[in-house]
């Protein structure tokens, strides 16, 4: 039959068991949120236009320049997508799942604005036949694109010929 001593020993070591598992689940949620701050930093990096930083997600797969902000709530007014094209091209721009409006900047291959387009309407996607929506393309070739929160253009004063600042390795 246990004593009152093995008893109390038994019941520190459980109290210590369980100590230490509360603890190696903290370092991993702490571990794990880290990673994701980590990620998510590494994602985001900013972007200098007409005396403005915005700090931009970047769109380079196949997969992200297509769904673009789609799908997103909103947009904060110093946040924006930077869209990193393969090559020089007129490339489109769509409003497909977007929910708010948003003003586009395409830029040349040296990061100069090239063309713009203000206030771009979610309801320019006709989900229903997708040929008859809105693309908004350049009438100059662009090797990237910036997605601001509409009325960005005009309360800035962004225009063409304006230089972006671009983060390194872009």
């Amino acid at each position: 039959m246990p004593n009152d001593e093995t008893r109390k020993t038994k019941s520190e070591r459980s109290k210590a068991h369980r100590w230490v598992m509360r603890a190696i689940v903290a370092v991993a949620v702490l571990l794990g949120v880290g990673y994701l701050l980590w990620q998510m930093n590494m994602q985001q990096q900013a972007v200098g236009l007409h005396h403005q930083t915005y700090y931009v997600s970047i769109a380079r797969t196949p997969e992200e320049l297509q769904r673009g902000l789609s799908g997103t709530d909103s947009l904060a007014a110093n946040r924006a997508m930077l869209f990193v094209f393969p090559k020089e091209d007129k490339w489109a721009i769509w409003m497909k799942d977007m929910s708010y409006p948003i003003d586009i900047v395409w830029l040349d291959k040296d990061a100069v604005v090239n063309y713009m387009v203000k206030n771009a309407q979610p309801s320019s996607y006709n989900a229903a036949v997708a040929t008859k929506s809105t693309q908004f393309a350049p009438d100059k070739p662009a090797r990237y694109v910036i997605e601001l929160p509409s009325g960005t253009i005009e309360r800035t004063g962004i225009v063409i010929g304006d230089p972006a600042g671009l983060p390194s390795g872009i």
